[in-house]
C-alpha cells in the first residue's frame, strides 16, 4: 500500500475517534446518572371494593430523566403492587390499581424511578382501607 494512502487512511480514523470521543449516548448518559429523583408527595389515596385503590402523586423531578420518563411504583404495606408511568399530566400521576391491597387498613406510599434505575425516597404515606367484595 503506497505510504500517502495510509497516512488519509490514519488521518480518517484519527478524525473519526476525536469526532465521537466526546459524544455521549443517552444510554451511557443514563449509566452515568447515580442521583435519584425527587421524592413525590401524595395528594389522594382511597381504597375502594374488591380490594382497588386509586393514587395520585406530585410528579417528581431529575437531574437527566425527563417528566414524561419517569416511572413511579405504588407500594401497600412496603410491597410493590403496581408500577405507574407518566403521562404528562401537570396535575400530577394517578393510578387506579384493582385487587391489590390486603383487607383493612394499608400504608400506601409511591417512589420514582429515572431512566437510569435510581429510585426516589419514598413519598409521604396515607393509610387506606382494602374493602373486600
Amino acid at each position: 500500500m503506497p505510504r500517502a494512502r495510509r497516512i488519509r487512511i490514519a488521518a480518517a480514523a484519527v478524525a473519526t475517534i476525536a469526532s465521537t470521543a466526546g459524544a455521549v449516548t443517552p444510554a451511557l448518559a443514563a449509566s452515568r446518572d447515580t442521583t435519584p429523583p425527587t421524592a413525590p408527595t401524595i395528594i389522594y389515596a382511597q381504597g375502594y371494593n374488591c380490594l382497588q385503590v386509586i393514587v395520585a402523586v406530585t410528579r417528581s423531578t431529575d437531574n437527566v430523566t425527563p417528566q414524561p420518563q419517569l416511572r413511579y411504583t405504588v407500594f401497600a404495606n412496603g410491597k410493590a403492587i403496581g408500577s405507574v408511568p407518566d403521562r404528562g399530566d401537570d396535575a400530577g400521576v394517578w393510578a387506579w390499581l384493582q385487587n391489590v391491597l390486603t383487607p383493612g387498613p394499608n400504608t400506601i406510599t409511591v417512589e420514582a424511578e429515572d431512566a437510569a434505575g435510581n429510585f426516589s425516597r419514598p413519598s409521604s404515606t396515607d393509610v387506606v382501607i382494602g374493602y373486600p367484595c
